[in-house]
């Protein structure tokens, strides 16, 4: 895996951050404030960058800044550790699959592989935007029509307080 340029922390991994933890906070019934949403992924984006220049090997990556991410959204946006945990998981494997399903159909549609995107730089920087809006646009639609998977305030039986219940849906 090469290094990741760093423009591609501001055109990828923030706005990918920002899906994964929207996916997974709003899936099981949490609303986080838009701000601490964009200071969490542009933190744990930062952090990706210097974890990704790491001589490590591919994929090994994700298993250092998954606790990275993790952390930072307990921390900033007041979350238990166990939902901030369920989240992220819960992101990453939805995001995982959107990105797995899109990159075998841009490879059937294009002939385009991953391989030859992240080799030309401004295939690197457009490659993924489809996918992105696709994914905000499933965002959208969980927001508007409050969807929620599972609701992790009711399967721990917490009482909330009313200043807690505007974070939750």
């Amino acid at each position: 895996m090469g290094t990741m340029p760093f423009y591609l922390v501001f055109l990828h991994a923030i706005p990918e951050t920002v899906i994964l933890i929207l996916l997974g906070t709003l899936l099981i019934g949490l609303k986080l404030p838009w701000q601490r949403v964009l200071l969490v992924a542009a933190l744990t984006s930062l952090a990706s960058y210097f974890i990704r220049v790491l001589p490590l090997p591919p994929g090994v990556n994700v298993f250092l800044q998954l606790p990275v991410l993790i952390g930072l959204l307990a921390y900033f946006c007041s979350l238990p550790l166990t939902y901030a945990t369920v989240a992220s998981f819960l992101g990453l494997i939805l995001l995982g699959a959107s990105e797995t399903i899109y990159n075998i159909s841009i490879a059937a549609l294009t002939g385009i592989s991953l391989q030859q995107a992240l080799d030309n730089p401004l295939w690197r920087a457009l490659y993924p935007l489809p996918n992105f809006v696709l994914m905000g646009l499933i965002i959208a639609a969980l927001i508007r029509y409050k969807v929620v998977v599972y609701d992790i305030g009711d399967a721990f039986g917490e009482k909330r307080l009313e200043s807690e219940k505007e974070q939750f849906i």
